[in-house]
């Protein structure tokens, strides 16, 4: 996906400009305003899309990473004391 959208951003930035491409992928400027817009589209919907997702991800497995590094009980302990308690209430 990063390779997809480098190459996206190489090839606006060579055909538009390095700073209408990068304008066009913030949102900045329409991708329909283009002179090229078969390639404008596409950057604009990778800068909306997806790599809102690829920084979310990112985030999401160093916070994961955080919360296990300081977890002080087993998950299947966790797990076996809620079974407990939840066959101490039937």
């Amino acid at each position: 996906m990063l390779t997809a959208f480098l190459a996206l951003y190489i090839i606006n930035g060579v055909l538009l400009g390095w700073t209408r491409a990068y304008n066009v992928l913030t949102g900045i400027d329409s991708p329909g305003e283009a002179t090229t817009q078969w390639c404008a589209w596409p950057l604009s919907l990778m800068g909306w899309a997806a790599i809102p997702a690829l920084v979310g991800g990112a985030v999401g497995y160093a916070v994961t990473g955080q919360i296990q590094a300081h977890r002080t009980r087993e998950l299947q302990e966790i797990l076996e004391e809620l079974r407990r308690s939840s066959a101490a209430d039937n």
